[in-house]
C-alpha cells in the first residue's frame, strides 16, 4: 500500500466517523481553510465556514452506509486526487454517489482541498 492510499484510508475513516455522530469540528478540521466542495446540493460552498454551513444543513435522517476503496492519483508532489463510490441513505432511500477529493499537504497534515459528489442516478 502506497503513502498516499494510506493517508486516504486514514482520511476517509476520521471523515466517516466524524460524518456519523455529526461532529461539524472534527469535520471541518478534515479540509483546508480554502477548500471548495459540492455535496449533494447544487451550492458550491468555500472554506471551513461553508464545510461548516454544508454539513450543519444535511438533515439528520442522512447517514454513510458504505465506501468502496476509491481510484487514487498521485497529482504533485503532497498532492493527490481520489475516486470512488460511496453509499448514503437519506431516511429510507439509498443512495450512491460518486465522490472525488483533492488532497494535499497544508499546514503540517493531510487536508481536502477539494469535494465533489454527484449522485449516480442508476
Amino acid at each position: 500500500m502506497s503513502e498516499e492510499a494510506r493517508i486516504a484510508g486514514d482520511l476517509r475513516a476520521l471523515w466517516a466517523q466524524a460524518f456519523a455522530v455529526r461532529d461539524l469540528g472534527g469535520l471541518v478540521g478534515l479540509y483546508a481553510p480554502d477548500a471548495l466542495l459540492f455535496g449533494s446540493t447544487p451550492q458550491l460552498f468555500k472554506g471551513h465556514e461553508g464545510v461548516r454551513a454544508y454539513f450543519a444543513g444535511l438533515s439528520p435522517d442522512v447517514t454513510l452506509e458504505a465506501f468502496e476503496e476509491p481510484e487514487l492519483v498521485s497529482v504533485a508532489p503532497g498532492v493527490f486526487a481520489t475516486a470512488g463510490f460511496w453509499r448514503f441513505r437519506f431516511g429510507a432511500e439509498p443512495r450512491l454517489y460518486r465522490l472525488t477529493w483533492v488532497v494535499a499537504e497544508r499546514d503540517g497534515g493531510w487536508r481536502i482541498v477539494q469535494h465533489h459528489a454527484a449522485r449516480c442516478d442508476v
